[in-house]
Protein backbone atom coordinates (compact mmCIF):
# COMPACT_ATOMS: atom_id res chain seq x y z
CA UNK A 1 0.00 0.00 0.00
CA UNK A 2 1.08 3.56 -0.98
CA UNK A 3 1.99 5.95 2.14
CA UNK A 4 -0.32 8.41 1.12
CA UNK A 5 -3.19 5.25 0.42
CA UNK A 6 -2.03 4.23 4.03
CA UNK A 7 -2.68 7.64 5.68
CA UNK A 8 -5.88 8.78 3.92
CA UNK A 9 -7.60 5.51 5.15
CA UNK A 10 -6.02 6.66 8.88
CA UNK A 11 -8.11 9.68 8.66
CA UNK A 12 -11.16 8.34 6.79
CA UNK A 13 -11.02 6.07 9.82
CA UNK A 14 -10.56 8.82 12.67
CA UNK A 15 -13.82 10.48 10.79
CA UNK A 16 -15.83 7.68 11.39
CA UNK A 17 -14.53 6.86 15.02
CA UNK A 18 -12.96 3.84 13.76
CA UNK A 19 -8.97 4.10 14.63
CA UNK A 20 -7.62 2.10 17.02
CA UNK A 21 -5.30 3.94 19.53
CA UNK A 22 -2.00 2.26 18.14
CA UNK A 23 -3.25 3.83 14.70
CA UNK A 24 -4.60 7.12 16.62
CA UNK A 25 -1.01 7.49 17.57
CA UNK A 26 0.73 6.75 14.27
CA UNK A 27 -1.85 9.17 12.70
CA UNK A 28 -0.71 11.86 15.39
CA UNK A 29 3.30 11.16 14.53
CA UNK A 30 2.46 12.10 11.15
CA UNK A 31 0.19 15.51 11.41
CA UNK A 32 2.62 16.28 13.66
CA UNK A 33 5.96 16.27 10.85
CA UNK A 34 4.44 17.84 8.72
CA UNK A 35 2.53 21.21 7.78
CA UNK A 36 0.95 19.86 4.92
CA UNK A 37 -0.02 16.70 6.42
CA UNK A 38 -2.16 19.05 9.01
CA UNK A 39 -3.64 21.25 6.34
CA UNK A 40 -4.66 18.02 3.92
CA UNK A 41 -6.57 16.81 7.03
CA UNK A 42 -8.38 19.65 7.91
CA UNK A 43 -9.69 19.63 3.91
CA UNK A 44 -10.42 16.20 4.22
CA UNK A 45 -12.94 16.83 7.53
CA UNK A 46 -14.35 19.83 5.65
CA UNK A 47 -14.85 17.38 2.95
CA UNK A 48 -16.33 14.83 5.23
CA UNK A 49 -18.69 17.29 6.93
CA UNK A 50 -20.40 17.74 3.45
CA UNK A 51 -20.04 14.57 2.07
CA UNK A 52 -22.63 12.80 5.19
CA UNK A 53 -25.11 15.23 3.64
CA UNK A 54 -25.14 12.81 0.90
CA UNK A 55 -27.38 9.37 0.34
CA UNK A 56 -25.64 6.43 1.66
CA UNK A 57 -26.30 5.04 -2.09
CA UNK A 58 -25.05 7.84 -3.84
CA UNK A 59 -22.22 6.14 -6.17
CA UNK A 60 -19.48 8.52 -7.44
CA UNK A 61 -18.18 8.97 -10.68
CA UNK A 62 -14.38 8.63 -9.95
CA UNK A 63 -13.19 8.56 -13.40
CA UNK A 64 -14.58 11.78 -14.18
CA UNK A 65 -13.24 13.55 -11.01
CA UNK A 66 -9.77 12.14 -12.32
CA UNK A 67 -10.59 13.38 -15.49
CA UNK A 68 -11.24 16.75 -14.42
CA UNK A 69 -8.18 16.81 -12.65
CA UNK A 70 -6.28 15.94 -15.55
CA UNK A 71 -7.45 18.87 -17.32
CA UNK A 72 -6.62 21.31 -14.64
CA UNK A 73 -3.49 19.93 -14.52
CA UNK A 74 -2.78 19.56 -18.40
CA UNK A 75 -4.68 23.24 -19.21
CA UNK A 76 -3.70 25.48 -16.12
CA UNK A 77 -0.56 27.26 -15.55
CA UNK A 78 2.33 24.96 -14.58
CA UNK A 79 4.02 25.36 -10.71
CA UNK A 80 6.69 23.07 -9.99
CA UNK A 81 7.10 21.93 -6.35
CA UNK A 82 8.88 19.13 -4.63
CA UNK A 83 7.51 15.87 -5.39
CA UNK A 84 7.58 15.18 -1.73
CA UNK A 85 4.50 17.94 -1.54
CA UNK A 86 2.52 16.95 -4.86
CA UNK A 87 1.22 13.57 -3.82
CA UNK A 88 -0.07 15.64 -0.83
CA UNK A 89 -1.79 18.34 -3.20
CA UNK A 90 -2.81 15.84 -5.64
CA UNK A 91 -4.94 13.42 -2.90
CA UNK A 92 -6.54 17.05 -1.03
CA UNK A 93 -7.62 18.08 -4.83
CA UNK A 94 -9.20 14.45 -5.64
CA UNK A 95 -10.88 14.42 -1.97
CA UNK A 96 -12.57 17.56 -2.53
CA UNK A 97 -13.95 16.32 -6.39
CA UNK A 98 -15.26 13.48 -4.95
CA UNK A 99 -16.75 15.20 -2.01
CA UNK A 100 -19.46 12.75 -0.87
CA UNK A 101 -18.18 10.00 -1.91
CA UNK A 102 -15.04 9.42 0.49
CA UNK A 103 -16.82 6.62 2.04
CA UNK A 104 -15.57 4.74 -0.67
CA UNK A 105 -12.57 4.27 0.34
CA UNK A 106 -13.07 1.88 3.44
CA UNK A 107 -16.75 0.47 1.62
CA UNK A 108 -18.47 1.89 4.18
CA UNK A 109 -21.39 4.26 4.23
CA UNK A 110 -20.92 7.54 6.42
CA UNK A 111 -23.34 7.57 9.79
CA UNK A 112 -23.45 10.35 12.21
CA UNK A 113 -22.37 9.14 15.91
CA UNK A 114 -24.68 9.33 18.72
CA UNK A 115 -23.31 8.90 22.40
CA UNK A 116 -25.42 8.40 24.85
CA UNK A 117 -24.68 10.67 28.23
CA UNK A 118 -25.58 10.49 31.46
CA UNK A 119 -25.14 12.73 34.28
CA UNK A 120 -25.12 12.73 38.42
CA UNK A 121 -26.14 15.92 40.36
CA UNK A 122 -27.25 14.99 44.22
CA UNK A 123 -27.20 11.16 44.04
CA UNK A 124 -24.89 8.27 43.34
CA UNK A 125 -26.21 5.92 40.09
CA UNK A 126 -25.28 2.59 38.75
CA UNK A 127 -25.05 2.30 35.20
CA UNK A 128 -24.54 -1.33 33.17
CA UNK A 129 -22.69 -0.95 29.84
CA UNK A 130 -24.22 -2.90 26.91
CA UNK A 131 -20.79 -5.06 27.26
CA UNK A 132 -22.13 -6.11 30.70
CA UNK A 133 -19.44 -3.68 32.45
CA UNK A 134 -20.80 -2.19 35.56
CA UNK A 135 -20.00 1.78 36.82
CA UNK A 136 -20.72 3.37 39.68
CA UNK A 137 -20.71 7.16 39.10
CA UNK A 138 -20.29 9.19 42.07
CA UNK A 139 -22.11 12.71 42.06
CA UNK A 140 -21.77 15.64 39.60
CA UNK A 141 -20.08 13.15 37.86
CA UNK A 142 -20.86 12.91 33.61
CA UNK A 143 -20.41 9.46 31.46
CA UNK A 144 -20.80 9.06 27.98
CA UNK A 145 -20.60 5.88 25.76
CA UNK A 146 -21.59 5.05 21.91
CA UNK A 147 -24.94 4.32 20.71
CA UNK A 148 -23.26 1.36 19.32
CA UNK A 149 -20.94 0.61 21.77
CA UNK A 150 -20.54 -3.28 20.93
CA UNK A 151 -19.93 -2.92 16.95
CA UNK A 152 -16.28 -1.32 17.71
CA UNK A 153 -12.72 -2.72 17.97
CA UNK A 154 -12.31 -0.49 21.23
CA UNK A 155 -14.77 0.01 23.94
CA UNK A 156 -14.66 3.91 24.68
CA UNK A 157 -16.41 5.69 27.12
CA UNK A 158 -15.99 9.64 28.30
CA UNK A 159 -16.17 10.60 31.95
CA UNK A 160 -15.32 13.19 34.08
CA UNK A 161 -15.94 13.79 37.70
CA UNK A 162 -15.61 10.15 39.62
CA UNK A 163 -16.57 6.26 39.03
CA UNK A 164 -15.26 3.02 39.88
CA UNK A 165 -15.35 0.38 37.01
CA UNK A 166 -15.87 -3.10 37.08
CA UNK A 167 -15.06 -4.15 33.75
CA UNK A 168 -16.01 -7.11 32.09
CA UNK A 169 -13.35 -9.49 30.68
CA UNK A 170 -13.47 -8.68 26.75
CA UNK A 171 -10.80 -9.55 23.67
CA UNK A 172 -11.72 -5.53 22.97
CA UNK A 173 -9.91 -2.94 24.96
CA UNK A 174 -11.59 -0.71 26.88
CA UNK A 175 -10.60 2.95 27.07
CA UNK A 176 -11.84 6.03 29.94
CA UNK A 177 -10.78 9.03 28.52
CA UNK A 178 -10.90 12.21 30.31
CA UNK A 179 -9.32 15.79 30.53
CA UNK A 180 -5.74 14.60 31.39
CA UNK A 181 -5.28 10.41 30.53
CA UNK A 182 -6.54 7.71 28.73
CA UNK A 183 -7.11 4.45 30.79
CA UNK A 184 -6.53 1.40 28.83
CA UNK A 185 -7.84 -2.10 30.50
CA UNK A 186 -8.72 -5.77 29.42
CA UNK A 187 -10.79 -6.60 32.52
CA UNK A 188 -10.67 -5.15 35.90
CA UNK A 189 -11.95 -2.91 38.71
CA UNK A 190 -10.45 0.50 39.85
CA UNK A 191 -11.25 4.07 40.41
CA UNK A 192 -10.86 7.08 38.78
CA UNK A 193 -11.32 10.66 39.15
CA UNK A 194 -11.28 13.56 36.80
CA UNK A 195 -11.29 17.36 37.18
CA UNK A 196 -9.37 20.18 35.51
CA UNK A 197 -6.24 19.54 37.63
CA UNK A 198 -5.18 16.07 37.12
CA UNK A 199 -6.93 12.67 36.63
CA UNK A 200 -6.77 9.97 39.44
CA UNK A 201 -6.78 6.14 38.91
CA UNK A 202 -6.62 4.28 41.92
CA UNK A 203 -6.80 -0.21 41.03
CA UNK A 204 -8.58 -2.62 43.40
CA UNK A 205 -7.85 -5.68 41.24
CA UNK A 206 -6.23 -6.56 37.65
CA UNK A 207 -3.92 -4.29 35.56
CA UNK A 208 -4.63 -0.81 33.88
CA UNK A 209 -2.52 1.29 31.69
CA UNK A 210 -2.84 5.11 32.16
CA UNK A 211 -1.61 7.66 29.59
CA UNK A 212 -1.19 11.54 28.99
CA UNK A 213 -2.72 13.07 26.24
CA UNK A 214 0.12 13.65 24.28
CA UNK A 215 0.72 9.81 24.70
CA UNK A 216 4.45 10.72 25.59
CA UNK A 217 4.46 9.16 29.09
CA UNK A 218 2.19 5.85 31.08
CA UNK A 219 2.16 3.91 34.24
CA UNK A 220 1.33 0.21 34.88
CA UNK A 221 -0.69 -0.07 37.69
CA UNK A 222 -1.67 -3.33 39.45
CA UNK A 223 -3.84 -3.40 42.25
CA UNK A 224 -3.47 -1.18 45.53
CA UNK A 225 -1.14 1.42 43.12
CA UNK A 226 -2.32 4.43 41.59
CA UNK A 227 -1.18 7.24 39.50
CA UNK A 228 -1.88 10.83 38.91
CA UNK A 229 -2.32 12.74 35.67
CA UNK A 230 -2.07 15.96 35.73
CA UNK A 231 -2.46 19.15 33.14
CA UNK A 232 1.23 19.36 32.51
CA UNK A 233 1.31 16.44 30.93
CA UNK A 234 3.12 14.51 33.94
CA UNK A 235 1.94 10.96 35.20
CA UNK A 236 2.95 9.95 38.43
CA UNK A 237 2.62 6.71 40.00
CA UNK A 238 2.46 5.43 43.50
CA UNK A 239 1.26 2.84 46.18
CA UNK A 240 -2.33 3.85 47.24
CA UNK A 241 -2.37 4.20 50.97
CA UNK A 242 -5.96 3.29 51.45
CA UNK A 243 -8.57 2.18 50.10
CA UNK A 244 -10.43 4.63 51.65
CA UNK A 245 -10.20 6.54 48.46
CA UNK A 246 -12.97 4.50 47.30
CA UNK A 247 -15.08 5.43 50.37
CA UNK A 248 -17.76 7.50 48.35
CA UNK A 249 -18.68 3.85 46.92
CA UNK A 250 -17.98 1.40 49.45
CA UNK A 251 -19.55 3.92 52.25
CA UNK A 252 -17.35 2.80 54.95
CA UNK A 253 -13.73 4.16 56.33
CA UNK A 254 -10.56 1.77 57.97
CA UNK A 255 -8.09 3.02 59.64
CA UNK A 256 -4.75 0.81 60.66
CA UNK A 257 -2.29 2.86 62.56
CA UNK A 258 -2.98 5.90 60.22
CA UNK A 259 -1.79 9.35 60.37
CA UNK A 260 -3.84 11.92 62.56
CA UNK A 261 -3.92 13.96 59.76
CA UNK A 262 -4.71 11.59 57.04
CA UNK A 263 -7.62 10.49 58.81
CA UNK A 264 -8.82 13.84 59.41
CA UNK A 265 -8.09 14.34 55.20
CA UNK A 266 -10.47 11.01 54.97
CA UNK A 267 -13.14 12.01 57.11
CA UNK A 268 -13.12 15.39 54.59
CA UNK A 269 -13.68 13.73 51.52
CA UNK A 270 -16.26 10.95 53.47
CA UNK A 271 -18.37 13.58 54.95
CA UNK A 272 -17.43 16.25 51.90
CA UNK A 273 -17.74 18.94 54.68
CA UNK A 274 -14.18 21.16 55.46
CA UNK A 275 -12.17 20.56 58.66
CA UNK A 276 -9.41 22.83 59.58
CA UNK A 277 -6.73 20.67 61.49
CA UNK A 278 -3.94 23.56 61.28
CA UNK A 279 -4.10 23.61 64.84
CA UNK A 280 -3.27 20.20 65.50
CA UNK A 281 -0.70 20.05 67.75
CA UNK A 282 0.20 15.81 67.60
CA UNK A 283 0.18 13.72 64.65
CA UNK A 284 -1.08 10.57 66.21
CA UNK A 285 -1.67 6.99 64.81
CA UNK A 286 -5.20 5.81 64.92
CA UNK A 287 -7.18 3.51 64.18
CA UNK A 288 -10.75 2.40 64.01
CA UNK A 289 -13.71 2.71 61.75
CA UNK A 290 -16.41 4.42 59.95
CA UNK A 291 -19.62 3.00 58.44
CA UNK A 292 -22.46 4.27 57.04
CA UNK A 293 -24.86 6.41 59.30
CA UNK A 294 -22.01 7.63 61.44
CA UNK A 295 -22.61 11.26 62.55
CA UNK A 296 -19.39 13.49 61.88
CA UNK A 297 -19.94 14.55 65.50
CA UNK A 298 -20.02 11.15 66.96
CA UNK A 299 -16.53 10.25 64.88
CA UNK A 300 -14.87 13.73 65.91
CA UNK A 301 -15.78 12.99 69.65
CA UNK A 302 -14.61 9.62 69.52
CA UNK A 303 -11.23 11.17 68.33
CA UNK A 304 -11.27 13.55 71.21
CA UNK A 305 -11.76 10.65 73.78
CA UNK A 306 -8.37 8.54 71.96
CA UNK A 307 -6.35 11.97 71.55
CA UNK A 308 -7.45 14.77 73.61
CA UNK A 309 -8.35 16.54 70.72
CA UNK A 310 -10.53 19.99 70.84
CA UNK A 311 -13.22 20.59 68.09
CA UNK A 312 -15.40 23.52 67.27
CA UNK A 313 -18.05 23.96 64.93
CA UNK A 314 -17.29 26.75 61.94
CA UNK A 315 -19.44 28.53 59.56
CA UNK A 316 -17.96 26.20 56.88
CA UNK A 317 -17.38 22.72 58.92
CA UNK A 318 -15.50 22.41 61.48
CA UNK A 319 -11.65 23.42 63.68
CA UNK A 320 -9.23 20.96 65.25
CA UNK A 321 -6.84 21.63 68.10
CA UNK A 322 -4.77 20.25 70.39
CA UNK A 323 -3.64 16.45 71.08
CA UNK A 324 -2.27 13.73 72.35
CA UNK A 325 -0.61 11.03 71.51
Amino acid sequence: MKEQDKYLILIHKRLTNQLSSDEAQELDAWLTSDAEHRTLYENTAKSWEQSVQYKADYQPDTASAWNKLNEKINTGKVVRMPARRRWVAVAAAVLLLVGGAFWWLNNMAATPENWVEIQTNDATQEVTLPDGSSISLNKNTTLAYRENFANHAERIVKMNGEAFFDVTKNTKPFIIQTNHADVRVLGTSFNVKSSSDDTQVTVQSGKVQVTDKAKTQKAILQKGQKAVADKSGKVQKSASKSLNELSWKTRQLDFNATPLKDVISDLENYFDIKIDATQLKANCLHSGDVIEGDKIEDVLNGLKLSHQIKFSKTAKGYTISGGNC
